[in-house]
């Protein structure tokens, strides 16, 4: 049924005077977008953080909203501080498709902040990053979970991208299964601005086009990328949108309408992380710790299989409609779990059978930081890995991401006290303000020598487990949401049925280990200072 209604949306998009209209509205909304990206107050409001900025909606309304009379006395009212009236969502871009089912736009909450931040590539790398739909997904893997061009109005000024308009569906999505994705239809328009700066701006074409979904719009959102000294770039990133937030658990309502979770700040970082990616991934020979030598093909074969393990991972545990997730039963009070099952066989990058993934997210009063170290380090692995148990697990090569030694994949061994070898891992561990990862696979020692020895990481069977960690602050306090998931190969599973002993060995993995990291993160959080390096 997607696939037939995108099918329709994109030979209607080229429907007169359909056409024209995007076209506008793409050209209106880059207007739009340059002026956002460089005002200052009182259109803009820093947070006391100074981390980004967030929109005053009510200067917004009066720069950019064709306000009627009633919408300006509200204003008037609100800016001498009469009784307290509640603003409702005005509608700067009301739908009029007759098909349209959007959510009454009343129910929408506007979510507006933008942020900058010095990225190490140059303006046409990250504008072909950008307008490649390919790269866009694949760079943004922890946003984006599924992307497409339907139709392109404008091919570019000689084959390039000034002037280039896709029309596109996107569903974006956090690392976790508990909180809804988004997904809407939207124009993304490219200009260069100047000889030195561009501009991308996406907006929502539900005017002309009934949504996907009704839960999402974009107003005009994307960013403007001005060239730097040094092959660099200064990306502004302004990211202003509606969004239903009815269906949110309550715990989540903050970590959302803060910006932080799909805000301007977490496309950046992930840009920032993309391009750390990059750099390393073409760096000159490396020693790693430890003196392990690892040889310049070698290192690009375990850089590019942990990037292919963290996207594997930020797919699996999303709460995308194409994720079939099913909830285990328990008793009240007892860890939310899920569990998605999958039948691997026509994938040559999975293992041949069955996999099951399995899922919970809780609350923990503990910051992201000191969360993300304990998790991340060797020595608190045996503490909450089961498997790890009475095991000594020892880093013996990492490859370091950008400034932070904290953002890196490394090369684990799990050894008895004996000094036997039970198991490889490989991890990647990485961290931001807007969330943190720490993410593994086991590696068999044959499998380690070849990918050592620069063989095709693409035909490695990964099996992606481990975390992703994000803010969980309630009312000002400290605290974080962890998403643990497992996944492990059992064809003694299919689709129709889970025995209830598999029901059970699941259900005790993830309570035990949640169990454990409570445990764990309660005494380190009094006795060990290395958590906070």
């Amino acid at each position: 049924m997607q696939r037939a209604s995108d099918l329709l949306f994109g030979f209607s998009i080229y429907a007169e005077p359909t056409k024209g209209k995007i076209i506008e509205k793409a050209f209106s909304a880059m207007d739009e977008l340059s002026k956002l990206g460089v005002a200052g107050q009182p259109l803009w409001q820093p947070q006391t953080n100074d981390r980004f900025d967030t929109l005053n909606h009510i200067e917004y309304l009066r720069q950019f909203g064709q306000a009627d009379t009633t919408l300006r006395e509200i204003v008037k009212l609100i800016e001498i501080g009469e009784p307290q009236i509640e603003l409702p969502s005005f509608d700067l871009y009301q739908t009029d498709h007759p098909t349209s089912k959007a959510t009454p736009r009343a129910a929408l909450q506007i979510e507006a902040s933008r942020d900058m931040a010095t990225i190490n590539m140059s303006p046409t790398n990250i504008v072909e990053l950008l307008m490649d739909m390919n790269q866009w997904w694949s760079a943004f893997y922890n946003i984006v979970s599924k992307a497409k061009i339907l139709g392109t109005m404008f091919d570019g000024m000689e084959g390039g991208y000034d002037g280039k308009l896709h029309v596109m569906s996107a569903e974006l999505h956090l690392p976790t299964a508990v909180i809804p994705t988004r997904e809407c239809y939207f124009g993304r328009y490219c200009k260069q601005l100047s000889h030195d700066k561009w501009g991308i701006v996406d907006v929502s074409l539900e005017k002309f086009f009934p949504s996907p979904t009704s839960n999402f719009l974009k107003r005009p959102s994307g960013c403007l990328i001005t060239a730097m000294p040094n092959g660099c770039s200064e990306v502004i990133w302004v990211e202003h949108v509606e969004a239903d937030h009815s269906q949110l658990d309550d715990r989540f309502k903050q970590l959302v309408t803060s910006g932080l979770a799909f805000g301007a700040t977490r496309w950046l970082a992930s840009l920032v992380r993309y391009s750390e990616w990059r750099q390393v991934l073409n760096a000159s020979a490396f020693i790693a710790d430890d003196g392990v030598h690892i040889p310049q093909t070698g290192r690009t074969s375990f850089l590019k299989l942990a990037d292919r393990m963290m996207r594997s991972f930020c797919a699996n545990i999303s709460a995308s409609p194409s994720n079939p997730w099913m909830q285990i039963a328990t008793f009240p009070g007892s860890t939310d779990v899920r569990v998605m099952i999958m039948n691997d066989a026509a994938d040559p990058e999975k293992s041949l059978g069955t996999t099951v993934v399995f899922t919970t997210t809780l609350w923990l009063q503990v910051s992201p930081d000191r969360l993300f170290n304990y998790l991340r380090h060797v020595n608190s692995r045996s503490k909450w890995d089961v498997l790890s148990r009475r095991l000594c697990i020892r880093e013996f090569a990492a490859i370091i991401k950008g400034e932070n030694s904290r953002n890196r994949v490394s090369l684990m061994s799990a050894n008895t006290t004996k000094g036997k070898i039970e198991i490889f891992y490989l991890q990647e561990s990485c961290t931001n303000s807007t969330g943190s990862y720490v993410i593994y696979a086991p590696l068999d020692e044959l499998t380690l020598s070849a990918l050592a020895s620069g063989c095709d990481p693409g035909k490695v069977v990964i099996l992606p487990s481990g975390f992703s960690i994000l803010p969980g602050g309630l009312e000002g306090g400290t605290g974080s949401f962890l998403t643990i998931a497992f996944n492990i190969v059992e064809n003694a599973i299919n689709r129709a049925f889970i025995p209830p002993e598999s029901i059970e060995t699941i259900y005790k993995v993830i309570t035990d280990t949640v169990t454990s990291i409570k445990d764990g993160v309660r005494y380190h959080n009094l006795h060990n200072n290395w958590m906070d390096d």
